[in-house]
């Protein structure tokens, strides 16, 4: 036997889509897409299957509308168009994560993290950490305060 995961990109919760009404339609859609790219007879295989719509990303995990992966991603919602790090109608906030610049995925969800503290350092002052290609020093966490 194999695992086979599959990832299917579908809108986030809204008033257009019912999702305990449409789930079964989406997954004999799947598998007719994984049909023409050559991966058959999967239903007849399937021992055990989990399906996770937005609605279950709500209510179990707490997800804004279900939308795990955040804005879509169109040319107008990617890197410099996403919403900016320094959150630009309250002074003091800044945002962190994927549906932030520079987008979504673990590595750049990390960039947004980087990217964030320096703003947060440039506005208060202080000098960033400094960027090496190494693994960080371990720094007690009230020096790093006084720091940052």
């Amino acid at each position: 036997m194999s695992t086979l995961y599959v990832l299917v990109p579908v809108p986030h919760e809204s008033p257009n889509v019912d999702w305990r009404a449409e789930t079964p339609r989406f997954r004999q859609l799947v598998l007719k897409q994984l049909e023409k790219i050559g991966v058959t007879d999967v239903e007849r295989r399937i021992r055990l299957e989990k399906v996770i719509t937005p609605d279950d990303w709500r209510n179990k995990h707490g997800i804004y509308k279900g939308a795990v992966f955040n804005l879509e991603h169109n040319l107008l919602q990617m890197l410099s168009f996403r919403p900016h790090n320094r959150f630009e109608d309250l002074d003091g906030v800044y945002l962190v994560g994927g549906g932030t610049h520079p987008g979504s995925g673990l590595p750049v969800i990390f960039e947004s993290a980087r990217l964030s503290t320096e703003l947060l350092c440039q506005d208060l002052g202080v000098p960033p950490l400094p960027r090496t290609a190494e693994a960080p020093p371990s720094i007690p966490a009230a020096e790093l305060a006084a720091h940052c």
